[in-house]
């Protein structure tokens, strides 16, 4: 347990013409989450402490955060505080939190602050703090290397001709990794975080890319969102976020997958759009003898910010809906090369009949850049697509066949 000792200790060092050697005082006091009278802490374990590093007595906070102890002997005592109860809902507001402190735009408020944000426990707060909470906490769910509590030491001191006196204090507690402070047992609740279906995707044994995103089209400045997918029916290949500060975690036994980004600029919120949100990579894992449909579905505990990191309410997430092919055999291939590319992309389709097309590129950002309207024949053919007034980067291309099938691919460009 990792504990702040008071600097600001509370002496009682009256001197009384009548007293006794042997009297006996008393201690008061409330343990309040990151300082705050409006939320004090039920359920905190508090030890008095004896110089010689004994507990010579025990006693545990009320509901409304309230401790106390009685025939306390002269002498020079330390309080320290403990707790079995959950901690509360560490999120991205946190991870942000530490990042502008980190970029200095940012400062704590106080201790509780700082002390929850050094979830590695160096004493110092540090990339290495951010990059545990984003990553190892939110994404994959790993603990704090630290103790999940954090509480700040109080000293007092009873002189020897003190008789019968009262000390009153307070204590901060924390848990590591809540900057906010907000200690909400069982996590934030986002009633208003609402869901819905996109249009059917045909996924066969080639690869096809899903899109998630929102209904907020301005800019924002991170997500953390927990989705489960049909594992039944499809295999993630990969995932792709805005920029390479995207962190997402797969549980191809359970079907879940963690999405995570926090714009890490200095400035953050001036790049992206929460249209696309990030884009999913699947093929069909298994051989289907008719046609079977899956969904993504949203989990709890997410959150969208927007471009000032706060928190966007009643935000519509699309979740992608999907259709395995029972005949694979009979579906539209395609695949593109030379990659990198300098100045004609060529696509290589093969299709079971003849289709219209729409053949979109997208940048990393998810922005369109370029569309080409096309016919797609029977059998194979191979699709030039003109690359020279793309920039040096990454990019995207869809085949779009007339709103019903989309395959993806992905490519880099040269000068």
């Amino acid at each position: 347990m990792k504990h702040l000792f008071n600097k600001l200790s509370l002496i009682t060092a009256l001197v009384l013409v009548i007293g006794s050697l042997s009297a006996q005082n008393q201690i008061t006091g409330t343990v309040l989450y990151h300082n705050d009278v409006t939320n004090p802490l039920p359920d905190i374990v508090i030890d008095l402490i004896d110089s010689n590093n004994n507990t010579i007595a025990t006693t545990t906070t009320n509901n409304i955060g309230e401790f106390e102890f009685t025939n306390v002997p002269s002498g020079v005592f330390t309080l320290r505080g403990s707790t079995s109860i959950p901690v509360g809902d560490i999120n991205l507001i946190d991870a942000s939190l530490i990042l502008q402190n980190i970029n200095g735009t940012y400062t704590f408020a106080d201790e509780s602050e700082s002390n929850a944000a050094d979830v590695n426990g160096s004493g110092n707060i540090t990339y290495g703090d951010y990059i545990l909470t984003v990553n190892g906490y939110l994404t994959q769910g790993n603990p704090f290397p630290t103790d999940e509590w954090q509480f700040e030491e109080v000293s007092i001191e009873f002189t020897s001709r003190s008789s019968g006196q009262t000390a009153n204090t307070t204590m901060w507690a924390t848990a590591t990794g809540d900057v906010e402070g907000e200690w909400l047992p069982g996590g934030r609740n986002i009633d208003d975080f609402y869901s819905s279906d996109q249009a059917v995707t045909q996924v066969a044994d080639q690869e096809v890319e899903l899109v998630i995103g929102s209904d907020f089209d301005e800019l924002i400045g991170g997500f953390h969102l927990n989705f489960v997918y049909p594992v039944d029916k499809i295999d993630i290949v990969d995932i792709y976020g805005p920029d390479e500060n995207f962190y997402y975690d797969i549980d191809n036994q359970t079907g879940e997958l963690t999405a995570i980004w926090l714009d890490e600029n200095e400035i953050p919120g001036q790049k992206f759009f929460g249209e696309t949100l990030f884009r999913v990579i699947v093929k069909q894992n298994g051989d289907f003898n008719r046609i079977d449909e899956g969904v993504f579905s949203l989990k709890d505990e997410g959150m969208v910010l927007d471009s000032d990191l706060n928190v966007i309410e009643n935000i519509q997430i699309s979740l992608p809906k999907i259709s395995t092919v029972a005949n694979q055999s009979e579906v539209l291939v395609a695949t593109s090369y030379p990659n990198p590319v300098t100045d004609i992309l060529n696509i290589k389709i093969t299709s079971p009949e003849s289709k219209n097309a729409e053949i979109h590129i997208y940048n990393i950002q998810g922005q369109l850049i370029q569309t080409e309207n096309t016919r797609i024949y029977e059998g194979t053919q191979l699709i030039n697509i003109n690359t020279d007034n793309l920039h040096l980067g990454h990019y995207f291309y869809m085949i779009k066949l007339q709103n019903e099938n989309i395959l993806h691919g992905r490519f880099q460009k040269l000068n």
